[in-house]
């Protein structure tokens, strides 16, 4: 009778303990988690002068846009690749705002130095803007890889009063960290700029050739 009588008051203090170790364990983890950080990119990552373009092209007006990226890296979370065709979320570590408009902000506020002229709106923009040159972005590739490099892969355009002008593939690389956030939004960054370099040196030969067509 007294075997029978003592197996609920065990039961019971097992169930005790163990519901001790569990509020312990999950306190301790609640604890070790801080808040959540938020990044943001730029694309004037070490860019240090201003250029100049001709001034008879200085009137003329840049549209930056659409930019497109792929839905998967458009979320939140930082993602990491840590393998072929899987990737790692950072629920703790987050963007600022949607990662598509980080980048439209980071290069509308950069190119401006970069072009040497203030004259850019951002996509979309009003039916009634004329629109001298139109830059369109695809972002096929943006994120760190399982080996610690930042990768940026775009497909990129620029229409002159909407007639196909340039239309070109750039491909950079930074070393980042797979763990380290502040090192991976640097290196991506990094890459960004590289990318509005590029645009850059590729509308200011335009609006120069443009600039000798109209003198003559």
């Amino acid at each position: 009778m007294k075997f029978r009588g003592d197996c609920p008051v065990k039961s019971l203090s097992f169930f005790a303990w163990g519901m001790v170790v569990l509020t312990l364990f999950f306190s301790g983890c609640m604890s070790n988690s801080g808040p959540a950080q938020f990044y943001m990119l730029n694309a004037d990552s070490g860019f240090d002068n201003t250029v100049r373009v001709p001034s008879a092209s200085q009137g003329a007006v840049i549209g930056l846009g659409p930019i497109r990226i792929p839905e998967y890296l458009n979320r939140p979370q930082m993602i990491v690749a840590i393998a072929d065709n899987q990737y790692r979320l950072f629920e703790d570590h987050r963007w600022a705002e949607r990662l598509d408009q980080n980048i439209s902000l980071a290069l509308f506020k950069a190119l401006p130095r970069q072009i040497g002229t203030d004259k850019i709106v951002r996509f979309p923009w009003s039916q009634r803007q004329v629109i001298d040159y139109q830059v369109s972005i695809d972002i096929l590739e943006f994120n760190v890889d399982a080996s610690g490099q930042s990768r940026l892969i775009a497909q990129w355009s620029i229409k002159r009063k909407d007639k196909p002008a340039i239309d070109r593939r750039s491909s950079y690389q930074f070393p980042a960290s797979t763990t380290d956030q502040a090192v991976m939004v640097k290196a991506q960054s990094q890459c960004l700029t590289k990318l509005g370099q590029e645009i850059s040196a590729a509308l200011r030969q335009l609006m120069m050739s443009e600039g000798v067509k109209e003198r003559a």
